[in-house]
């Protein structure tokens, strides 16, 4: 299995139960915000977003910057109890199996990857068709004198949100006004709405809206959100938090804009009357631009504008709090576990087959015999019972040796992971990471956290091959 290959079959494995879990906290987390201000939980959902495509990847780049890869190994933070000095001390290395490897037949990846490839492909075709669109009906507008209660009306709201002037666009393609651009926005209104029949209300609720949505940078933030998207449109759930960015965006811009008015209810109304009058000639062609109307949740936004936030400040830090821990720790988690790869065949086993023996001062004291048996790698291993540390590496503190099974390997390359205990259920089986340096030559590192004053080992064991057993 390729690199590439590799790579790409632990990013979508791993996005496939990891975006599910994001998308979960992501919910709990909005609905312990369901009395605060829209904004954030448009924030939430935001970086559940970015969520679905970072940890993934962070995952792919963990298992490939610790040399396994793909390969399939249980991540393992073991310790080895040992001394500072040639007093001797045993082995204790106990695992906390924080990821699971599972065999993915070759066919699978290819499938996988291919079906990924399409809709990486449609999905990217679609944003594309959709910023051209939008670059379309941008070079149609035209420019049309603006009737002056419209005019006065959008320099209070200029004036309000502090933006500079924003050009006031005719279009006939747009039924809704919409912004577009985020160096020089622009807004673009249907005809319309240049023929003086609207209310001061309702040019406050359009204009205040639109205008909202360039004061919070909408269009480009909302480009960078379709382009992560784009990247994780493999899971449905992406979809999903997709839609909640763009009604919480909705709803953040209505409660900005409903500030314009004396009341909310003044808003909602506004807002009822626009929908009336505006949708009654159809939906516009989909398109990029930040339209007016465009999460058809014009209910739920009514019903947000007018409710009453009874939330006070000590709440509103508290549940800002929590979401932020909770946000934290799930995300720790979810970075700590990860699905890995097994080895592709058992052919990439064999290269590690036969009887290997580490010798310190002539006398092997780490002997394994290890053998391929129905694909799956496995053997003995006799071994000192203790250890002592000096300067840097481990070497036997005993003649007591030991035997116990090998059990629970995974190879990527010429590295070989494995465990050796009793059985696969010992709580403080031995971990070793094995790497080729040669035909019948390898370097053993016991995989160790270090405890107290004592450092880990710094020097490898060098093993020898002295017979084959393939």
């Amino acid at each position: 299995m390729s690199d590439i290959r590799q790579w790409g079959t632990t990013f979508l494995l791993n996005g496939i139960w990891q975006v599910t879990a994001i998308t979960i906290l992501a919910l709990v987390s909005a609905k312990l915000l369901s009395r605060m201000p829209s904004r954030y939980a448009h924030r939430v959902w935001v970086l559940a977003l970015v969520a679905c495509l970072v940890i993934p990847l962070a995952t792919v780049l963990i298992q490939h910057s610790a040399g396994t890869d793909v390969a399939g190994t249980n991540k393992v933070e073991s310790h080895l109890g040992v001394s500072p000095n040639s007093s001797a001390s045993g082995f204790s290395i106990p695992l906390h199996s924080l990821s699971r490897s599972i065999p993915v037949p070759p066919i699978f990846s290819r499938v996988l990857l291919w079906v990924f490839a399409v809709l990486l492909l449609y999905a990217t075709a679609r944003l594309v068709w959709m910023l051209y669109c939008t670059h379309s009906i941008r070079r149609s507008a035209y420019e049309r004198e603006v009737p002056k209660p419209l005019l006065q009306v959008a320099e209070r709201c200029l004036q309000a949100f502090e933006l500079r002037a924003v050009p006031i666009l005719c279009s006939d393609e747009v039924t809704v006004p919409s912004t577009v651009g985020f160096r020089r926005p622009v807004l673009l209104l249907p005809e319309n709405f240049f023929a003086n029949e609207l209310t001061e209300d309702d040019l406050f609720s359009v204009l205040s809206h639109e205008f909202a949505h360039v004061r919070r940078h909408d269009f480009i933030l909302n480009l960078l959100y379709e382009i992560v998207h784009v990247a994780v449109c493999f899971h449905p759930f992406t979809a999903f938090i997709r839609s909640r960015i763009a009604h919480t965006r909705e709803l953040a811009c209505d409660e900005m804009a409903a500030r314009m008015l004396p009341s909310g209810a003044h808003y909602a109304r506004s807002l009822l009357h626009l929908a009336q009058s505006v949708l009654s000639g159809g939906q516009s062609q989909s398109t990029y631009a930040l339209g007016l109307f465009d999460t058809n949740t014009l209910e739920e936004r009514i019903v947000n504008i007018l409710k009453t936030t009874t939330a006070s400040t000590k709440w509103a830090r508290t549940v800002r709090f929590l979401v932020a821990y909770l946000a934290g720790a799930a995300a720790l988690g979810i970075s700590a576990f990860s699905l890995k790869l097994a080895a592709e065949n058992a052919t990439d086993l064999k290269q590690f087959a036969g009887t290997w023996e580490c010798k310190y001062k002539g006398r092997a004291f780490f002997t394994l015999r290890m053998a391929v048996k129905d694909g799956v790698l496995g053997g003995t291993a006799v071994h000192s019972t203790r250890v002592a540390w000096v300067d840097g590496e481990l070497i036997p503190g005993t003649d007591e040796t030991a035997q116990d099974r090998i059990f629970d390997t995974h190879a990527s390359g010429q590295q070989l992971l494995l465990k050796v205990a009793d059985g696969p259920n010992v709580v403080d089986p031995i971990s070793l990471s094995f790497k080729l340096t040669g035909k019948d030559e390898a370097e053993v590192m016991p995989l160790v956290d270090q405890h107290g004053d004592v450092p880990p080992p710094k020097k490898p064991w060098h093993f020898q091959r002295v017979s084959d057993s393939k």
